[in-house]
């Protein structure tokens, strides 16, 4: 354990700088949740927010679920092959880059594939990523592939077979991939800080994440733009600010400029 972490309480006053209550230099494993917020700053929008996706058009979000496939193939496609297409255009943004530079693992909510993109190696993707692609008929094809593979046509169907097929996210109503869940259990019981980046981490399975990497022994610090309420107990500090450049400070790379 950090000499940091040693008799450390919950702070209840908010900070403006992550340096200051968690120096880089300080801690040897770093693991990072990350949500829609890292990714606004690429043109990406949110999507519980007040001005998000689901908000703006419920419609949208009625037509991810799982029980309406195959029928919703191409509503699918019009949603997560357009996200994948502006990440790819816009590229990582200065607190994706400040994570790979830190080396923190990371845990994210998105499927926008920016991690990646931006150098990190140890990436848990809870949602799947919208970069990938997979067979509708997972018993007698399971095809699984780059998105660019898809064929196109009137439905996107499957490269291997006469399918339609679907991009690699998780819709609503199915299960989160075991495999994911159980490496990021380990990455938080592993760290010595834990960061909350862009996200409000109150959904299930995020909200399990800062409680138990807190009770493994890590420092917990929530990175927030804006605070709605009294900071979660789960975390020793909440970092009121801009994560584009709370990180890059923290990080020690020059100025966020977008």
């Amino acid at each position: 354990m950090s000499d940091l972490l040693r008799g450390c309480e919950y702070r209840a006053v908010d900070v403006h700088s992550l340096a200051e209550v968690a120096p880089r230099e300080r801690f040897e494993r770093v693991c990072a949740l990350t949500g829609a917020g890292i990714s606004v700053a690429a043109g990406l929008g949110t999507f519980r927010g007040p001005d998000g996706l689901w908000t703006m058009a419920p419609e949208v979000e009625r037509a991810m679920h799982a029980h309406l496939l195959p029928s919703n193939v191409d509503a699918l496609w019009s949603v997560w092959g357009g996200m994948w297409q502006i990440a790819e255009a816009a590229g990582p943004t200065p607190a994706h880059r400040a994570l790979a530079a830190a080396g923190a693992s990371v845990i994210t909510q998105n499927v926008d594939g920016l991690h990646q993109a931006a150098g990190s190696v140890d990436v848990v993707e809870l949602h799947g990523t919208a970069g990938r692609a997979r067979c509708l008929d997972d018993d007698f094809c399971g095809w699984t592939g780059p998105a660019h593979e898809v064929r196109r046509g009137d439905l996107p169907g499957c490269a291997r077979c006469t399918e339609p097929a679907r991009p690699a996210v998780v819709l609503f109503g199915e299960m989160l991939d075991p495999e994911a869940l159980g490496a990021a259990r380990r990455l938080v019981s592993a760290c010595d800080l834990f960061l909350a980046v862009g996200t409000s981490g109150r959904v299930a399975p995020a909200s399990w994440l800062a409680p138990t990497a807190r009770a493994a022994g890590a420092y917990c610090v929530n990175i927030d733009l804006h605070p709605d309420g009294p900071a979660d107990p789960a975390f020793h500090a909440r970092v009121v600010g801009d994560a584009q450049d709370v990180l890059t400070e923290w990080a020690g790379l020059p100025a966020a400029g977008l």
